[in-house]
């Protein structure tokens, strides 16, 4: 039995492809069947009024942490897929922080296959592990992880505070065009903080860290992404200090990213 018609009017369409936002329509059953200037319905659609609301292609997630493996009681495939899929996430890239940690091949491939299985339509892409056990110290297998299919390789919250592990990796995944995300933090000036460090933190008593602990880092790694020609991701940013070192490397054509914190 075919579908429903439902156009949305009334809409704020988002097309990031175009970096664009406009007001409009949108047609769906099965598929897209008109988007923008819609002038009418099919008899029998349901027309819903957004009211000025956002639509949008799925989201993507790049940071979502699943029990599975390691930690089902906490989560699942499912009911990670579930939750996402209602809050309009059509792909989550999944953190390597599991148990066992995600620092081989055959769990990159595990994680892929089980994604597919179990998470109800949403996309799940693994995110593997950059160092073994996430410790900062071994170098993982990057190529073969790369091959079976990892987004992209990360130490999640632990920064390497080694630059020549940092700098092989780098290295080593640009033969692979691998993309490395690396959090820039210092973790002997970030210490125990749990915010940014200044009038608010004293005055809720509350350990502070430097926004020194962040771009400190963030220039180590620009200068190891342009010696070895790696990609890298400047992950959870969220000093504003950091952003002239990042606009410097990019202009001298250092191919470096960024991702900014929600909090």
């Amino acid at each position: 039995m075919s579908v429903r018609p439902t156009l949305i009017t009334n809409a704020k369409l988002i097309d990031p492809a175009k970096s664009k936002v406009e007001t409009g329509a949108i047609l769906f059953a099965d598929t897209i069947l008109g988007i923008g200037n819609v002038s009418s319905a099919p008899d029998g659609a349901e027309i819903i009024d957004a009211g000025g609301a956002h639509v949008s292609p799925g989201l993507i997630d790049m940071r979502v942490v699943i029990g599975e493996p390691g930690a089902e009681h906490k989560e699942t495939f499912k009911s990670a897929g579930r939750a996402a899929a209602a809050g309009g996430v059509t792909t989550m890239v999944m953190m390597p922080n599991t148990t066992p940690v995600l620092d081989d091949q055959s769990l990159i491939d595990f994680v892929l296959r089980r994604g597919i299985d179990k998470s109800g339509g949403v996309r799940i892409l693994p995110a593997a592990a950059l160092t073994k056990h996430l410790d900062g110290e071994l170098m993982t297998e990057i190529g073969l992880m790369a091959e079976a299919g990892a987004a992209f390789f990360t130490n999640g919250d632990k920064p390497i505070v080694s630059s020549r592990v940092l700098r092989r990796a780098l290295s080593y995944a640009s033969a692979f065009d691998a993309l490395i995300a690396h959090r820039p933090e210092d973790p002997y000036l970030a210490e125990d903080g749990v915010m940014h460090e200044g009038d608010l933190a004293a005055r809720l008593g509350l350990p502070g860290i430097p926004a020194a602990a962040e771009y400190i880092m963030a220039e180590r790694d620009l200068a190891l992404a342009e010696l070895t020609g790696g990609k890298l991701l400047l992950d959870m940013l969220s000093a504003a200090q950091t952003l002239p070192a990042l606009k410097r490397a990019k202009d001298r054509g250092v191919k470096a990213f960024a991702s900014v914190n929600v909090h």
